[in-house]
């Protein structure tokens, strides 16, 4: 197989309809969130708790990847059928698993999405030891939107009775969590070769894709010519851009998933000023322990336990490395 393009961003930084929109490329091709390589096989992801927590069957997007290639179709007997293809081949590895899924589509390159990639360094060292020669594109948002629009997500999922509306992360700072997988990103970009990673903000993306997108396809090595462009802005097209079955509703962001069309943006620009009021009028935030046990970094577990003016400042230092400064 061609070696992979990985987009790594933390939730809600537009990852669903900037993804969409790279893999409508006639030369490259978007799997939903398969949160697949981060597990070591079928049997792990199968077993895994969160099925249970999540009532599900095994993630969405991977469920309705497998009926796509197999059937061309991702109604509910096609998913099922795709579950218990899963059943019937626990010992496959992920890796094994995701290039079965990739090589459906050679010779296009083949995307994968999942925010959770991003979660760990190690998580991200793994997708860099199993492709070595894979482009990893780093997706920024603004704190400020971001934040905002990972509050709004959990506040549907409450609305709707979700399991996922207990998740820890609805009862941490939206904008510490932003924080902590970009310096996740940064810090993983020291591994891989320069030539092979590119940070590109979303807001840029969305307010001026006649302009970005020909600059991005060339990084990747496709054509940027006006005809590719007028298809990556058909993000509507994928075959992933509506709801599945009850057992595999999603795979994107819903609220992507709800209106996939495209609709250019109008950029909107923070000051400092507005980041900083921001983010202290969102008050103190409050840590499950499990979150505190990920960071290493002694310092800035007690700026986080205090949130004072040092932990502001760093999340207003990580605005300026990704140019939001």
């Amino acid at each position: 197989m061609i070696d992979p393009i990985f987009l790594l961003s933390p939730p809600r930084s537009f990852s669903s309809v900037v993804s969409s929109i790279i893999g409508q490329h006639p030369d490259l091709y978007c799997f939903p969130e398969l949160h697949l390589l981060y597990r070591d096989d079928i049997g792990h992801l199968l077993s895994n708790k969160s099925n249970i927590k999540y009532a599900r069957f095994a993630p969405s997007g991977l469920l309705r990847a497998i009926a796509q290639v197999h059937e061309n179709k991702q109604d509910s007997a096609a998913c099922s059928r795709a579950w218990m293809w899963l059943a019937n081949n626990q010992s496959m590895t992920s890796k094994q698993l995701f290039e079965y899924l990739c090589n459906a589509y050679y010779p296009r390159v083949c995307i994968e999405k999942s925010p959770p990639n991003t979660k760990t360094i190690d998580r991200m060292i793994r997708l860099f030891k199993y492709y070595p020669n894979a482009k990893f594109i780093h997706l920024t948002r603004s704190v400020v939107g971001a934040s905002k629009s990972l509050k709004e997500f959990f506040e549907f999922r409450r609305t709707v009775n979700s399991p996922a509306a207990g998740h820890p992360m609805v009862k941490e700072n939206y904008a510490l969590m932003w924080y902590a997988m970009h310096r996740n990103i940064l810090k993983f970009r020291s591994i891989v070769p320069p030539s092979n990673f590119l940070t590109v903000s979303g807001e840029a993306i969305l307010s001026d894709p006649r302009v970005v997108l020909p600059q991005l396809c060339r990084w990747l090595g496709v054509s940027d010519d006006s005809l590719c462009i007028d298809e990556m802005l058909k993000p509507e097209a994928s075959p992933y851009a509506f709801y599945g079955p009850r057992m595999a509703p999603c795979g994107n962001d819903p609220k992507f998933i709800t209106n996939p069309e495209f609709r250019q943006m109008r950029r909107k620009k923070y000051s400092q000023y507005d980041v900083r009021e921001y983010l202290l009028s969102n008050g103190r935030p409050a840590f499950t322990r499990s979150y505190l046990d990920k960071l290493d970094d002694e310092a800035t577990i007690e700026r986080l336990h205090s949130w004072d003016y040092s932990m502001l400042e760093l999340v207003m230092d990580m605005e300026a490395q990704l140019g939001y400064a």
